[in-house]
């Protein structure tokens, strides 16, 4: 066997540190110990008539819940620090000097279908996102590792192609959840908490108890139903009613009313989820650096994080980055609000007629709100904003990455390396701006290798420099998130991705 990489304790604390995943937070104290049975009923928006239980296609906060319910990773990521914990694998270490990871499987896990699994379904479900019809916002990272092999029936080695500290955290990404191998018809086979009975797409995805679920302390409620509610005032009236037992994507606007009732527990967590302005760089005008800076100057940031954040947040600096992050960067300079240099620059592209701006519920009601604050604040600098207000149904995968000027929104991720290579790199098929910058690129890739603190930050610095300015995302402000709970339900712990990582549906019970 390959030697595995030593490190010291306080060298691993160190790596882990600058990667994000730091210590887990304490246990939430709750009133007593979990109790079995009862009926979960929770919501998210995001949902769409063509959805589909492979894990590969899921890119809305609708499939990140249900890739949380049915589905195990080999990682999980949980608490507000962002700490990698086991699921499918119960340890994992780096060989080869870095250049290939072994992850080792728990022995006796049990799908759905009762197959236990192996490292075979690992293999197959991971080389699955590298085919090329895979829709996989996780096809780029996968398809350029060097293999994936299995090394028995419970150890997995994937090979990369260059050194990479910080890799085990792509694989708590949502999509990867394990199916079994040779799986075609997706009907929800996974080695999850609970096995469905029903999926209506774009209505309601009905679960059961896993009974032999891996896991000997969770999936304590006896029955799911995740209803799919793309309009945010029909999800706060569910949820105020008790119609809805948990959900997140809360309006923080109306976190203040939802926390005085008695009936209801909000949770709120400032993290690393955005909803940005995202320009095609590919298609003019926003091909040209001028019209993108122009537009990234003509955003108030802290009059839309007031009116439409409700304060609740951080101010964004057009990279995915916030300032609680453990790569930050404070050295790069901060956008301010700029019309006449805006209005200056966006003269000079020569473009006319209105900048057309795609927007849309599914992403939530702040994202329509974002995009009429914007079109004021524009039209300050003498930019002529158009905004267009599509239907909840289908916008993530007709418009999000497709339209030249929209909105889209990310979720917190485990380490920057893992958001700035699945939705920046110029390789990343999930690039929805189709932003190619080679000497970002070339940042990203070598921050991931650097073993010396001080030089990986100085490399992350430099990437956020680079997408700040050049980049054709805008990043206006960093939302907290605001998640609830009805006030019988017990077990709800706050992670700095929504819903603990995906995974609070197990992690709950009712008093």
């Amino acid at each position: 066997m390959t030697e595995g990489l030593k490190l010291s304790r306080r060298r691993l604390l160190e790596l882990t540190a600058m990667s994000g995943a730091m210590v887990l937070a304490p246990r939430l104290a709750w009133a007593g110990e979990p109790q079995r049975g009862g009926h979960l009923v929770i919501s998210s928006g995001g949902a769409a008539a063509g959805d589909s239980l492979d894990p590969r296609t899921f890119n809305s906060p609708y499939g990140a819940a249900m890739s949380g319910i049915i589905y195990n990773n080999l990682i999980a990521v949980q608490g507000p620090n962002k700490e990698l914990v086991p699921e499918l694998a119960h340890s994992w270490e780096a060989i080869n000097g870095g250049l290939s990871w072994v992850f080792n499987l728990v022995e006796g896990v049990e799908f759905h279908n009762g197959k236990i699994l192996t490292s075979e379904d690992v293999v197959f479900s991971l080389r699955r996102h590298a085919e090329p019809e895979s829709r996989s916002s996780m096809r780029s990272v996968i398809s350029n590792l060097v293999d994936i092999r299995a090394d028995g029936d419970h150890r997995v080695i994937i090979d990369l192609p260059a050194v990479n500290y910080l890799f085990p955290a792509y694989m708590a990404h949502f999509t990867l959840g394990i199916v079994p191998a040779g799986t075609t018809d997706f009907t929800g086979i996974g080695t999850g908490g609970y096995k469905v009975t029903n999926f209506a797409p774009g209505e309601v995805l009905e679960m059961v108890r896993h009974e032999n679920y891996f896991k000997p302390n969770a999936a304590f409620v006896d029955s799911v139903e995740l209803l799919a509610i793309n309009d945010p005032s029909a999800l706060t009236a569910a949820f105020q009613s008790g119609q809805v037992n948990m959900t997140s994507g809360l309006d923080a606007r109306s976190a203040g009313l939802l926390e005085s009732m008695s009936n209801l527990r909000i949770f709120k967590m400032e993290g690393g989820g955005y909803i940005s302005f995202n320009m095609r760089c590919d298609i003019p005008p926003f091909d040209n650096p001028d019209m993108r800076l122009a537009l990234k100057l003509a955003v108030d940031r802290e009059d839309m994080l007031q009116r439409v954040g409700a304060g609740v947040g951080s101010i964004g600096n057009d990279t995915p980055v916030p300032s609680n992050d453990a790569v930050f960067s404070p050295n790069v300079e901060q956008k301010r609000y700029d019309p006449e240099r805006a209005r200056a620059l966006f003269e000079s592209v020569g473009y006319t007629g209105p900048i057309v701006l795609h927007t849309s519920d599914a992403i939530s009601s702040r994202a329509v709100d974002m995009a009429t604050v914007f079109q004021e604040h524009a039209a300050r600098a003498g930019i002529p904003i158009e905004v267009q207000r599509d239907p909840a149904d289908g916008y993530w995968n007709s418009v999000v990455g497709v339209a030249p000027f929209h909105v889209s929104a990310r979720s917190a991720r485990p380490t920057a390396d893992a958001i700035f290579s699945t939705a920046f790199l110029g390789t990343s098929e999930n690039n929805e701006c189709k932003w190619v910058n080679e000497e970002f690129d070339a940042a990203i890739i070598a921050a991931r290798a650097e073993e010396n603190l001080e030089r990986r930050l100085a490399l992350y610095e430099r990437a956020q420099e680079i997408c700040s300015v050049d980049g054709g995302t805008m990043i206006p402000f960093f939302s907290a998130t605001v998640q609830g709970t009805s006030a019988d339900v017990d077990g709800f712990n706050v992670g700095a991705v929504e819903l603990n990582g995906y995974r609070a549906v197990e992690q709950v019970w009712f008093t």
